[in-house]
Protein backbone atom coordinates (compact mmCIF):
# COMPACT_ATOMS: atom_id res chain seq x y z
CA UNK A 1 0.00 0.00 0.00
CA UNK A 2 1.07 3.57 -0.28
CA UNK A 3 1.76 5.94 1.92
CA UNK A 4 1.52 9.92 1.85
CA UNK A 5 4.67 11.32 1.87
CA UNK A 6 4.28 12.63 5.13
CA UNK A 7 3.16 9.38 7.30
CA UNK A 8 3.67 9.14 10.74
CA UNK A 9 4.17 6.36 13.49
CA UNK A 10 2.63 7.16 16.39
CA UNK A 11 2.82 5.55 20.22
CA UNK A 12 5.56 3.85 22.40
CA UNK A 13 7.63 6.31 24.97
CA UNK A 14 4.51 8.73 25.63
CA UNK A 15 3.21 7.57 29.33
CA UNK A 16 -0.38 7.96 30.22
CA UNK A 17 -1.13 11.38 28.70
CA UNK A 18 -3.18 12.29 25.65
CA UNK A 19 -0.77 13.34 22.77
CA UNK A 20 -2.09 14.68 19.42
CA UNK A 21 -0.52 14.10 15.89
CA UNK A 22 -1.03 15.61 12.59
CA UNK A 23 -0.70 14.14 9.30
CA UNK A 24 -1.22 16.45 6.09
CA UNK A 25 -2.55 15.08 2.44
CA UNK A 26 -1.12 17.50 0.39
CA UNK A 27 -2.51 16.80 -3.35
CA UNK A 28 0.62 18.41 -5.35
CA UNK A 29 2.78 16.85 -3.10
CA UNK A 30 0.53 13.08 -2.78
CA UNK A 31 -1.53 12.92 -5.94
CA UNK A 32 -5.02 12.30 -5.68
CA UNK A 33 -5.61 8.74 -7.29
CA UNK A 34 -8.20 6.80 -6.51
CA UNK A 35 -7.09 4.61 -3.41
CA UNK A 36 -5.79 4.27 -0.33
CA UNK A 37 -2.91 5.71 1.45
CA UNK A 38 -1.31 5.32 4.58
CA UNK A 39 -1.20 8.16 7.39
CA UNK A 40 -0.44 6.71 10.81
CA UNK A 41 1.44 3.25 11.96
CA UNK A 42 0.86 2.30 15.30
CA UNK A 43 4.46 2.11 17.76
CA UNK A 44 5.60 -0.71 19.96
CA UNK A 45 2.66 -1.76 22.18
CA UNK A 46 0.17 -0.01 19.86
CA UNK A 47 -2.23 3.59 20.88
CA UNK A 48 -5.69 3.95 21.78
CA UNK A 49 -7.07 6.60 20.14
CA UNK A 50 -9.70 9.15 21.73
CA UNK A 51 -9.91 11.33 19.51
CA UNK A 52 -9.91 12.36 15.57
CA UNK A 53 -10.69 14.57 13.23
CA UNK A 54 -10.00 15.95 9.78
CA UNK A 55 -9.45 19.74 8.90
CA UNK A 56 -9.37 20.54 5.23
CA UNK A 57 -6.82 23.78 4.90
CA UNK A 58 -7.13 23.93 1.07
CA UNK A 59 -10.41 22.73 -0.64
CA UNK A 60 -10.80 19.15 -2.11
CA UNK A 61 -11.80 19.32 -5.95
CA UNK A 62 -12.77 16.88 -8.50
CA UNK A 63 -13.47 16.30 -12.49
CA UNK A 64 -16.17 13.98 -10.71
CA UNK A 65 -18.05 12.59 -7.35
CA UNK A 66 -14.66 12.22 -5.18
CA UNK A 67 -14.96 11.01 -2.32
CA UNK A 68 -12.94 10.48 0.92
CA UNK A 69 -13.04 8.34 4.08
CA UNK A 70 -10.42 7.61 6.69
CA UNK A 71 -10.11 5.16 9.88
CA UNK A 72 -8.06 1.88 10.72
CA UNK A 73 -7.25 -0.31 7.99
CA UNK A 74 -10.21 -2.90 9.59
CA UNK A 75 -12.93 -0.25 9.89
CA UNK A 76 -11.78 2.44 6.98
CA UNK A 77 -14.45 4.34 7.59
CA UNK A 78 -14.83 4.97 11.36
CA UNK A 79 -13.21 8.19 11.20
CA UNK A 80 -14.65 9.82 8.16
CA UNK A 81 -17.20 8.05 5.80
CA UNK A 82 -18.03 8.58 2.22
CA UNK A 83 -20.97 10.69 3.05
CA UNK A 84 -19.69 12.67 4.59
CA UNK A 85 -15.96 12.78 3.02
CA UNK A 86 -17.92 13.95 -0.47
CA UNK A 87 -15.65 16.33 -1.75
CA UNK A 88 -18.67 18.81 -1.44
CA UNK A 89 -18.50 18.94 1.68
CA UNK A 90 -14.31 19.23 1.58
CA UNK A 91 -14.65 23.13 1.55
CA UNK A 92 -11.98 25.04 2.99
CA UNK A 93 -11.80 25.49 6.95
CA UNK A 94 -13.94 22.33 6.89
CA UNK A 95 -13.51 20.42 10.37
CA UNK A 96 -15.40 16.49 10.12
CA UNK A 97 -15.93 14.62 13.23
CA UNK A 98 -16.35 11.11 13.50
CA UNK A 99 -20.19 9.74 12.95
CA UNK A 100 -20.56 9.33 16.74
CA UNK A 101 -18.94 12.00 17.73
CA UNK A 102 -20.89 14.84 16.41
CA UNK A 103 -21.72 17.35 18.78
CA UNK A 104 -19.15 15.80 21.11
CA UNK A 105 -15.62 17.72 21.56
CA UNK A 106 -12.62 15.70 22.32
CA UNK A 107 -14.03 12.64 22.73
CA UNK A 108 -14.48 9.86 20.95
CA UNK A 109 -18.11 8.02 22.28
CA UNK A 110 -15.86 4.44 22.16
CA UNK A 111 -12.28 4.99 21.89
CA UNK A 112 -10.40 2.24 19.71
CA UNK A 113 -7.15 0.62 20.30
CA UNK A 114 -4.66 0.11 17.36
CA UNK A 115 -2.20 -2.53 17.83
CA UNK A 116 1.51 -2.27 16.87
CA UNK A 117 2.34 -2.09 13.19
CA UNK A 118 -1.70 -1.39 12.74
CA UNK A 119 -2.64 1.83 10.37
CA UNK A 120 -4.97 4.27 9.83
CA UNK A 121 -5.67 4.90 6.36
CA UNK A 122 -7.23 7.20 3.88
CA UNK A 123 -9.10 6.17 1.06
CA UNK A 124 -10.39 8.24 -2.16
CA UNK A 125 -12.83 6.78 -3.91
CA UNK A 126 -15.17 7.53 -7.01
CA UNK A 127 -13.32 9.67 -8.88
CA UNK A 128 -9.78 11.34 -8.13
CA UNK A 129 -9.25 14.49 -6.53
CA UNK A 130 -7.31 16.97 -8.16
CA UNK A 131 -6.56 19.13 -5.20
CA UNK A 132 -6.74 19.78 -1.77
CA UNK A 133 -4.81 19.76 1.76
CA UNK A 134 -6.36 17.74 4.28
CA UNK A 135 -4.91 17.93 8.09
CA UNK A 136 -5.70 14.25 9.90
CA UNK A 137 -5.84 14.66 13.59
CA UNK A 138 -5.74 12.30 16.39
CA UNK A 139 -5.29 12.44 19.59
CA UNK A 140 -4.23 8.87 21.43
CA UNK A 141 -2.17 7.37 24.37
CA UNK A 142 0.32 4.49 24.64
CA UNK A 143 -1.94 1.38 25.20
Amino acid sequence: MAAIVNEATVGGGFGNQINYARVTYDFAVDGGATGALDLFTAGAGGVVILDARLVVKTAATSAGSATLKWGPSADDDRFCNTTQGAVASLTANAVIVPPALEGTPNVIATPYYLAAASKLIMTIGTAALTAGKIEFVIGYMKA
